[in-house]
């Protein structure tokens, strides 16, 4: 027995340890990631289903409201009704502001641009909407003007990524003076694209690139999938589900907090504001600007009811450091009594069946509280360990 325990010790050790570098170097991260897909599309519902203790003032919709155009430096709203409205939402901390319309004016640009590109240096987030022309019929390269060169790309793209709409060209973007100060992200009119594709790379929207910069999440890790089980996967354990073409759904009916832009434009935040909104500005983690027509709603109102619905889905989490350890532990126990205790023909056996109840027991675990591990290394501690036995394990005693 001793002699068996050596042996399995010698073998594992090692295996574990390559396992674990490899692990940690992104090595078996496709397998970690299909098996997670796996579990996501089998727990659909549970991730559509918004969580009732979730913050229900996480984002703020600041609406310029048409019919009260005359009250505005002019229509659409000008650059000194923007810097008054950023300076006013100087309270907000950490908070990323996202500004679905482009903001331009045309040419010659209008005066105070350069006072509202001030105005833009304090936010430590923020998101400028382009607006882009999906194709019909069209083919070859799109025409971006060069800003393609600014824009993201998803590295992590998987699934039938023809599915995602496809631009032929950007139509309006923000003022050259104020690119500089914002990330870019794409829109469309009527829908919430969460990428677009241009050839064969797909350029994030709005919406991802509000929600990039919430998590902050790299493009190098923000994965997408498109076709069945549609969803992008981000940090923190956020997952936002996509219908199969990568457009974003949401409830027109997602309540929503909104303050009056106008309130900024009368004489100072302290006399306009209310102690009420003055709060909802600070604790707010992503603010939404832009037009809303009460009788039509447009892209800030749609894309706030998306941000809001998503930050108010469940979250997933993936077992710590510690935790995966103890698991590995189990895993690993579970070899060491195939290599002691079952009779050598009867190892792979065993080892299958052990393999099998750590996925069973992974699947019920998501099911129901969405907490997953990666399969690697209890798959790979149990493969070795039934090999090992069925070598050198215990003989069959008739």
């Amino acid at each position: 027995m001793l002699l068996r325990v050596l042996f399995w010790l010698v073998a594992l050790a090692p295996l574990a340890w390559w396992l674990d570098h490899e692990q940690s170097a992104g090595r078996f991260q496709r397998v970690d990631e299909l098996f997670l897909d796996f579990l996501v599309a089998n727990s659909r519902e549970k991730l559509t289903t918004p969580d009732p203790a979730a913050k229900k003032d996480d984002v703020l919709l600041i609406r310029l409201d048409p019919a009260e155009r005359d009250e505005f430096a002019g229509w659409p709203a000008q650059p000194i009704d923007w810097q008054m409205i950023l300076k006013g939402i100087r309270e907000a901390e950490s908070a990323v502001v996202v500004i679905p319309e482009p903001l331009n004016w045309g040419k010659p640009s209008p005066e105070f641009i350069p006072a509202l590109a001030e105005s833009m240096v304090p936010l430590e987030g923020l998101v400028l909407g382009v607006e882009a022309q999906l194709a019909e019929n069209f083919t070859g390269p799109a025409f971006t003007g060069g800003l393609d060169e600014v824009l993201p790309r998803f590295v992590k793209a998987a699934g039938d990524l023809h599915l995602a709409p496809t631009f032929s060209a950007f139509v309006t973007a923000p003022d050259e003076q104020l690119r500089r100060h914002g990330e870019l992200g794409l829109l469309v009119e009527k829908s919430l694209p969460y990428a677009l594709r241009e050839g064969d790379t797909l350029m994030p929207g709005v919406l991802a690139q509000a929600l990039a910069r919430h998590t902050h999440t790299p493009y190098a890790t923000h994965r997408l999938l498109l076709g069945p089980g549609a969803g992008a996967y981000l940090q923190n354990g956020l997952f936002v589900p996509l219908q199969n073409n990568g457009e974003a759904a949401f409830d027109a009916k997602t309540d929503v907090h909104s303050i009056n832009a106008l309130d900024f434009l009368s004489g100072g935040l302290a006399d306009a504001l209310s102690q009420e909104n003055k709060a909802r500005i600070k604790s707010a983690r992503i603010i939404v600007i832009g037009t809303d027509d009460k009788s039509q709603p447009g892209a800030a109102r749609a894309h706030a009811q998306a941000l809001a619905s998503i930050l108010s889905l469940p979250r997933l989490r993936v077992l710590d450091r510690f935790e995966q350890i103890i698991l590995w532990s189990l895993a690993a126990l579970a070899g060491l009594w195939i290599v002691l205790r079952t009779p050598r023909q009867k190892a792979p056996m065993r080892g299958f069946l052990f393999i099998f109840l750590t996925i069973v027991a992974g699947f019920l675990a998501f099911q129901t509280t969405l907490l997953w591990f990666p399969p690697t290394m209890p798959v790979a501690l149990l493969s070795a360990s039934a090999i090992i036995g069925s070598i050198v394990g215990r003989r069959h005693v008739a």
